[in-house]
């Protein structure tokens, strides 16, 4: 298979994977494409997935059909593995385009290379998120706690192997957390949050280096995650830890 049609097939691959990785509360089939709704609770819960051949008939009509009957703007996820057409067809209905990310892969044992270990922090897994956990990530994240609910069952609902990491520092603060999900040999990386007094020190480097310790010894040897564009710092340091942009995606949405 020529290069072109490997990297398709890896963005195919590990679209599926972070699909997996987040499970809305309602899921229905259109096509190969996937409505998701999660009581309007972050955009990858909320969103027509539309990896895969555009469906027949007026897809554009069905889809909106499904948002309406719950009272949600349209939303859609799009990325490099949509269909030709789709993109330009929403900007052309009037489809605001929103949080354009890259995805980026690495190498969990190049990850360990050239990140040193910092003995000013300790990593604590957990195979499920707790009250707690929730509760610190709504607060680092600034969100409404009403939101609790909506994560609890998206991180309920997650199959494959996973942690739900904590990183505390010598005083036994809470300096940032994450979740990593493990499945055919690649660990996809999300909810990576450092609190915004603990910043710039360090942490999330040793964050990251803990999701890779945990993935590799989960025998997922390939790191994905998505980041914002314009999330300079991050980027920088997931390109210092080897991560390479294999693809990009977006959100178009449509206002009530």
């Amino acid at each position: 298979m020529e290069a072109g049609g490997v990297r398709r097939n890896v963005v195919r691959l590990v679209e599926e994977l972070a699909a997996n990785a987040w499970a809305p509360y309602t899921a229905q089939a259109l096509g190969g494409w996937r409505l998701r709704a999660t009581f309007g609770v972050t955009k990858r819960a909320n969103s027509a997935w539309t990896v895969g051949a555009t469906p027949d008939g007026d897809w554009l009509d069905a889809v909106e059909r499904f948002y309406r009957r719950r009272g949600m703007p349209s939303c859609f996820y799009l990325s490099d593995a949509t269909p030709d057409g789709v993109d330009d067809a929403l900007a052309a209905a009037g489809y605001e385009k929103l949080f354009p990310c890259f995805f980026m892969t690495g190498s969990a044992r190049e990850t360990l290379e050239r990140l040193p270990a910092d003995d000013r922090y300790e990593a604590r897994h957990a195979d499920e998120a707790g009250d707690d956990w929730i509760a610190d990530f709504i607060r680092f994240e600034d969100l409404e706690p009403a939101r609790a609910a909506a994560y609890a069952h998206i991180f309920r609902a997650i199959g494959p192997a996973k942690t739900f990491l904590r990183l505390t520092n010598r005083d036994g603060d809470t300096v940032a957390l994450a979740t990593a999900v493990a499945e055919r040999g690649y660990a996809g990386l999300s909810n990576v949050i450092v609190s915004p007094p603990f910043r710039r020190q360090g942490a999330a480097a040793q964050l990251l280096r803990a999701l890779a310790a945990w993935a590799d010894a989960e025998g997922a040897r390939t790191l994905w995650l998505q980041v914002l564009e314009d999330n300079a710092p991050a980027v920088a340091l997931y390109r210092k830890a080897g991560f390479d942009v294999l693809s990009r995606c977006h959100y178009r949405q449509k206002k009530l």
